[in-house]
């Protein structure tokens, strides 16, 4: 009985308070995803997904598997057993059936809430009246001046273009049909000059539709794909540890279009996904891309030799244009899965062919990688359900022979314990482009082990954990030998009333690495803690604290770092105007202790920085909402260093210990 007052309750916040309390949650989301990434991904696309489906629930009595992966949060395990749940007991009639299907705790229910409906769908006839698009114009730039845009003697720029960062995006979606086009000039790069004629330095468009008789899914333009676990293909956003301890799963058999301004690692062409006989589907793709390369020689059949494939996208300079679209890549490929009853199996092939020459450097700890001109790979992928446990696992080759696999299981061991464990082991010598498989490093020259464990005794308090150990059978850039490896995590959350929650949490990496002055390979200790609370006051106000350390050991030497900070969030029921503001201090030794924060932004706009160094930080977003559809974002980030009179480096170096950025954004709605 308390946990269905539980849910009525939440019900009753989610559904009737969205505009407030959504957003917030779909912060609290991405930043789950997004800490245990180290790189600089493009989240723009994970955002906008979320988002779309909190304007646009899911119909949970129509939805499918394909449409639930987008949600991120609902893993393999979870999904299986909802689509189990009413697949045997019919329609849910409402939504606090949830809290019966194994999977599904109160925090879980409370995070998918704002985005699902056990409502009828629009039927054909309403199709049109159902469209959604949007405008969106951004403009942003830092308020000092760097050093590729100051005139040197002769009066002239070492970048081309202007400072400012400009991106438009048009998209119109619905559940049957989705079409858009991206545009995006990089700082440094010209707009509409003798070098980019056509305006925008980069440009994506796309038209999909959906759920057409026996095609699934069409797509024409540019797109990303998954399949199985990622060894093969996994060229969209992939996940790996994090805090959601259990969700370790991969979601495959995907086609998504490609609608962020990422100018790397998607296909432009065409895919198509189909369901010729019952629980048969079939993906096919063909696609011819121009890429970024370094080109070193013209060869006497004028064919080009290249050293790299380049990613940054950046084509500022003389020298950056000569590298724009100058190799042509092309792909083709198919994937057929068969579900029968609770197991699904699925094939995967691929084919890449790159003209040109690859003339790569090559070097001991590189030797294995991928340097021809054509390669193909093979996986074989599975998932099983039986009772309470998800099996999954995917097993790929290279052609050069290199082969690489993992497997999982995700175990629901009762109401308020579950648990995971996956163990992978990934060839030196396996090759694929796309690949993009759980990992500590990559899909290539690792193997090992992970345990996850997620206990909640009650709705207010819910512990999890992990433990991955680790290691590198073949040398590593930096690393001259072979190495190994461990990390660990524990957090404890905790809700002490509706209008408060928090958690505490420690996490432990321990790896081996080159010591510089000697060469000799050390362990490299690094601890980090965290305390987080956030607490409402009123139905308008939102603020959050978080105190951050982190301590690094290697070969007896100890650094250390801390980062503070507190935010302030004001979104009213009704109101036009909402604003979040944070202040932050850091210090840390080095870049080797840096920490990393999400940062409110502008709508599908993102900022997970490191900090470094020693200094203070503070920034204040806002949005208005001008008249019915029309909305306008303000972000204005300060950063101040007091170790330093010289920011960044190279052609972006700022003089001074200060750095501004501005962001405005428009969106129009229709």
């Amino acid at each position: 009985m308390r946990k269905l007052i539980i849910i009525f309750a939440l019900l009753l916040i989610f559904k009737n308070g969205f505009s407030q309390a959504n957003n917030l949650l779909l912060e609290e989301i991405i930043e789950q995803i997004a800490e245990g990434n180290e790189n600089e991904l493009d989240y723009s696309e994970l955002y906008e997904a979320l988002y779309y489906f909190a304007e646009n629930p899911i119909n949970l009595n129509k939805t499918t598997k394909e449409e639930l992966r987008d949600l991120y949060f609902l893993n393999a395990y979870q999904i299986n057993k909802l689509l189990a749940h009413i697949d045997k007991n019919g329609k849910l009639l409402s939504y606090l059936e949830l809290q019966t299907i194994a999977g599904f705790d109160v925090q879980t229910i409370q995070n998918l809430l704002p985005f699902i409906s056990i409502k009828t769908k629009v039927n054909s006839k309403q199709l049109l009246a159902n469209i959604n698009q949007y405008i969106i114009i951004r403009n942003q730039f830092y308020l000092q001046e760097q050093k590729g845009y100051i005139p040197d003697e002769e009066n002239k720029k070492h970048y081309l273009g202007n400072s400012h960062r400009t991106y438009f995006k048009y998209q119109l979606k619905n559940n049957y049909l989705q079409a858009g086009i991206t545009a995006e000039k990089d700082a440094g790069e010209n707009f509409l000059g003798p070098n980019q004629p056509y305006g925008f330095d980069f440009y994506s468009a796309h038209l999909q539709v959906k759920k057409i008789g026996k095609i699934k899914n069409f797509i024409i333009g540019d797109y990303q794909m998954n399949f199985g676990q990622g060894l093969v293909m996994q060229s969209g956003m992939g996940f790996g540890k994090s805090s959601e301890v259990i969700n370790i799963q991969k979601s495959g058999n995907l086609i998504k279009a490609h609608t962020a301004a990422a100018e790397n690692l998607f296909f432009r062409g065409t895919a198509i996904q189909i369901e010729p006989l019952k629980n048969l589907e079939l993906i096919a793709f063909y696609s011819s891309h121009k890429v970024d390369a370094n080109i070193i020689d013209t060869l006497d059949n004028d064919e080009l030799a290249f050293s790299s494939i380049q990613g940054t996208g950046m084509h500022r300079t003389e020298n950056e244009l000569l590298d724009k679209n100058i190799i042509l890549q092309n792909h083709y490929g198919v994937h057929a899965n068969y579900n029968l009853n609770k197991l699904n199996i699925g094939g995967s092939y691929y084919f890449t062919k790159i003209e040109g020459e690859y003339t790569k450097s090559i070097y001991t700890y590189n030797q294995f990688d991928f340097s021809g001109n054509t390669n193909q790979n093979f996986g074989l992928d599975y998932q099983y359900l039986y009772k309470n446990m998800n099996f999954f696992g995917e097993v790929g080759k290279s052609k050069n022979g290199g082969i690489a696999h993992i497997n999982g299981v995700m175990l629901g061991l009762d109401k308020s314990l579950s648990a995971s464990l996956l163990y992978r082991n990934y060839e030196k010598n396996y090759q694929s482009e796309y690949a993009n498989a759980f990992a500590e490093r990559s899909s290539q020259n690792e193997k090992g082990l992970y345990f996850g464990l997620e206990f909640t005794p009650n709705h207010k308090l819910k512990i999890k954990g992990y433990a991955d150990n680790y290691e590198f059978p073949w040398l590593r850039f930096g690393v001259g030998a072979p190495t190994k490896g461990n990390d660990y995590l524990l957090q404890a959350d905790y809700k002490i009333s509706r209008a408060i929650k928090m958690y505490v949490r420690y996490k432990s990496e321990n790896k081996e690495e080159t010591i510089a002055e000697t060469s000799n390979i050390s362990g490299k200790k690094k601890d980090n803690f965290r305390f987080h609370i956030s607490y409402k006051e009123g139905e308008n106000w939102t603020f959050s604290n978080r105190v951050e350390s982190t301590t690094i050991l290697l070969n007896n030497e100890k650094e250390n770092g801390y980062m503070f900070y507190q935010d302030i969030k004001y979104k009213p029921l009704f109101g036009k105007i909402t604003f979040s503001s944070r202040y932050l201090l850091f210090n840390t030794s080095t870049y080797d202790s840096r920490i990393y924060a999400y940062e409110s932004d502008v709508l599908y706009g993102y900022s997970i920085p490191s900090y470094y160094g020693k200094g203070s930080k503070i920034y204040f977003v806002a949005k208005c909402n001008i008249i019915q559809n029309l909305d306008f974002w303000l972000r204005i980030a300060k950063t101040t260093y007091s170790d330093r009179e010289v920011l960044k480096s190279g052609w972006d170096e700022i003089e001074g210990n200060k750095m501004t950025e501005i962001k405005l954004q428009i969106r129009y709605k229709f």
